[in-house]
């Protein structure tokens, strides 16, 4: 394996915003057991601890992210950071996650109160995004978590946020919790 390619694929990395396997194979035209070799060794050179950052593949794409413990450090050079949101914004980002596509009247059922603030500011921090549903009389517009939202949590997919665990250790209030919970 040519350090060179294994530079190029890294190069690719960082440019990008997360590739899948197919993505970095059409692009560098390299055969699938390279390219895995390549992440293999991608991921175990920045596991160390003299790096700051690390290779995750994170809903099936490939991509570099902070390590947990410069994530302060990076916080204050980013304009707006997630973890500044209310308390409110994370009711509705967790009644989202968990009942997607989901209607902003529906949300507010959730709540019991407006939503449509905390909805734009999840959109305008890319943790969720709208859309029409054209299945739903009206086509209404509804809302969804992104793929941002999978990366920010380290996750692949939403089916592990929906086991008992993690959801009991959330930061998510108790009525919110408990609403979601019977709805599933």
């Amino acid at each position: 394996m040519k350090a060179e390619t294994i530079a190029e694929i890294e190069a690719l990395l960082m440019a990008s915003h997360g590739l899948s396997i197919s993505e970095i194979m059409s692009i560098s035209q390299k055969k699938r057991n390279e390219i895995l070799e390549i992440l293999d060794k991608i991921e175990e050179t920045y596991s160390k601890e003299d790096h700051g950052i690390e290779l995750k593949n994170v809903a099936g794409k490939y991509s570099f992210f902070t390590k947990a413990s410069y994530i302060e450090a990076v916080s204050k050079v980013k304009k707006r950071s997630i973890s500044e949101m209310t308390q409110s914004q994370m009711e509705v980002l967790a009644i989202i996650a968990f009942n997607q596509p989901i209607t902003l009247k529906e949300m507010e059922r959730f709540r019991g109160s407006s939503s449509s603030n905390q909805a734009r500011e999840l959109i305008s921090l890319g943790l969720i995004r709208r859309r029409r549903d054209k299945e739903k009389k009206g086509n209404p517009y509804v809302y969804v978590t992104t793929e941002n939202f999978l990366k920010i949590l380290g996750v692949s997919d939403l089916s592990s946020l929906k086991e008992e665990k993690d959801f009991e250790n959330s930061k998510v209030s108790q009525n919110v919790r408990n609403s979601v919970k019977e709805e599933s």
